[in-house]
């Protein structure tokens, strides 16, 4: 996907859009990938295609999973969060994951092996009261920019983690768009304004691509405003190898196939290596550095394929 450079006017139309709290693609002059749209309440049966295809995927087997956990290999932190030494260059790391579904609680884990070998990195995020938490090699980090592009990173991991799941819930509009054909797929295609964007910042456009013979998430695109990425250069993961495990439908690989919004050097693929769920700890054991109690094992592998 080749990247554009807005004209001046085009970015004022855009900051207006936001200004007025209208989707930005609304307004003339947005170019592709992102679809235009009406304006109003949306479509009530591109909704229900959505929620059906939560449901799909597992939406009540995954709210009534006590806690879940998760490792992914060489995933991504964002560079731009000043959480890399200076001068030094993250390099791939496997994600820890570790989520509660029933309060709304997600955290993460990283060993960032970078030049200055400065330690793991932790987040805790509690959705309940968009409280933060974040800490490198056990000490809280108080950064402004560094806990904001932590916190995106946190809400992106959980939305490639969870798709359709994650949006279940969306109060917003969802509109149709015009469908696309993924490895001989025909594919819906769902677009949707995030309000809050992703880290709780200004509004995420996100895509999604529906295969409708399964009602698999097959594609997602997604804005990362957050990060101050333009908006012309959305991330565009694809996902694939789908596994049902603990009653839900899990993707087990990612390719970021348009990585675009995503600053600096990041991997372009993602795998699941491990997860288990229903251990029985509580967010207290996510809300130190290192994890405690039975949140602290690593999650039993899975076989590769």
């Amino acid at each position: 996907m080749t990247a554009k450079t807005d004209a001046p006017d085009t970015a004022r139309r855009r900051w207006l859009g936001h200004a007025l709290g209208w989707a930005p693609w609304l307004l003339t002059g947005c170019a592709a990938p992102w679809p235009d749209v009406p304006t109003g309440d949306g479509s009530s049966s591109a909704k229900r295609h959505l929620q059906a295809a939560a449901r799909t995927q597992g939406l009540a087997a995954w709210q009534a999973l006590r806690d879940l956990n998760v490792t992914l290999s060489d995933t991504w932190w964002p560079p731009a969060a000043g959480l890399q030494a200076a001068g030094g260059v993250a390099g791939p790391s496997p994600l820890a994951l570790r989520l509660l579904p029933g309060v709304g609680v997600l955290a993460l884990s990283s060993d960032l092996a970078d030049t200055a070998g400065a330690g793991r990195l932790q987040l805790l995020r509690d959705q309940r009261n968009d409280h933060l938490q974040l800490w490198r090699a056990g000490r809280p980090v108080d950064n402004t920019s560094a806990r904001n592009a932590a916190a995106v990173a946190a809400d992106l991991h959980r939305l490639l983690l969870l798709g359709l799941i994650a949006l279940a819930e969306h109060p917003g509009p969802v509109n149709w768009a015009e469908p696309v054909t993924l490895d001989n797929r025909r594919c819906d295609h769902l677009h949707l304004l995030l309000l809050p964007g992703l880290g709780g910042g200004a509004g995420d456009r996100v895509s999604l691509f529906i295969d409708r013979e399964q009602g698999w998430l097959r594609r997602l695109r997604v804005s990362l405003v957050g990060l101050g990425g333009d908006t012309g250069q959305p991330l565009e993961v694809d996902l694939a190898d789908h596994r049902r495990l603990h009653g839900v439908l899990w993707p087990s690989r990612w390719a970021a196939t348009a990585p675009g919004a995503l600053p600096g050097r990041a991997p372009l693929n993602w795998q699941l290596t491990g997860l288990d769920a229903n251990r029985g700890y509580a967010a207290v054991d996510l809300a130190q550095a290192p994890w405690t109690g039975r949140a602290a094992a690593a999650p039993t592998p899975l076989p590769l394929r």
